[in-house]
């Protein structure tokens, strides 16, 4: 029984000390800005939207059994500040949703075109955006390094007690 016990403590500090004290790892920055609410009105139901503020792009899917043109639209791939292209079924395009404004709280609303067998159709996309400060953290990567002193601690008393004979 006394031989089962040192083996577990022996078996959690190695554990400990090997396996949870990697865990630390670095993460992205912690977005300010998020959003609410989002509505979309189209007359095209199949396009698929994500609607994204300051971090990270919106996005928009084909859905639809057909080709769909998103026309001049504000894509991240566009080297000006807005372009065309056209999404294949299945595809997909980022694009830059309400970044002009700077307000902690606020209802954005923007109209773009998009066009389906030649024919040009409005659509709009609306969210509520609610940004705060967002402030490093202090202490946070400390935890592992705890986790791994606690393992230490099991290992060096497990040692001592062998040496001891208890």
């Amino acid at each position: 029984m006394l031989v089962r016990a040192r083996r577990m403590m022996v078996w959690l500090g190695c554990a400990s000390v090997l396996g949870l004290s990697g865990i630390a790892r670095a993460e992205s920055e912690p977005c300010p800005c998020s959003t609410s609410n989002q509505s979309v009105v189209s007359e095209v139901p199949c396009l698929i939207f994500r609607a994204s503020v300051r971090c990270g792009l919106s996005s928009v899917r084909n859905a639809c059994a057909q080709t769909v043109t998103l026309v001049d639209w504000p894509l991240s791939s566009c080297s000006d500040s807005v372009c065309t292209q056209a999404l294949a079924p299945g595809d997909e395009a980022g694009f830059i949703f309400g970044r002009e404004e700077s307000e902690s709280e606020r209802f954005v609303e923007q109209s773009y075109t998009v066009q389906v067998d030649g024919v040009d159709q409005r659509l709009a996309i609306s969210a509520e955006v609610t940004c705060k400060d967002v402030r490093d953290s202090d202490g946070c990567a400390a935890a592992p390094g705890a986790l791994g002193v606690a393992g230490v601690a099991l290992l060096v008393g497990a040692v001592a007690r062998r040496r001891r004979g208890a």
